[in-house]
């Protein structure tokens, strides 16, 4: 699914599609991918939608991409006590979505 978003990112393979590339990355990135939950973190951020980008980020923390930990302090000293709360609750009852559709 990561390669997938790659490929309609840059047009490698298939058509360029920005739309189609943040529908696999965002596949991906709930299925637990996470290079994808980081980079949909950093998406998420820049798009203004801070608590989506804080779980986001938090779980790619948590898989060990130590470059999110540092962007999602910058979004939790912005936030306040009880959004930061929220964001981290939403990380701890987190999920992955199968990886198919059997």
């Amino acid at each position: 699914m990561y390669s997938t978003a790659i490929c309609y990112s840059v047009g490698e393979g298939l058509t360029l599609s920005h739309k189609l590339a943040r529908k696999w990355m965002k596949r991906a990135a709930d299925r637990g991918h996470s290079k994808t939950q980081f980079e949909n973190g950093l998406s998420l951020f820049s798009e203004g939608n801070m608590m989506k980008a804080v779980v986001y980020l938090e779980l790619a923390t948590r898989a060990g991409e130590t470059a999110a930990d540092h962007v999602k302090y910058v979004i939790l000293r912005q936030m306040s006590t009880s959004s930061r709360d929220r964001a981290m609750l939403l990380a701890d009852n987190w999920r992955p979505l199968p990886s198919s559709s059997r």
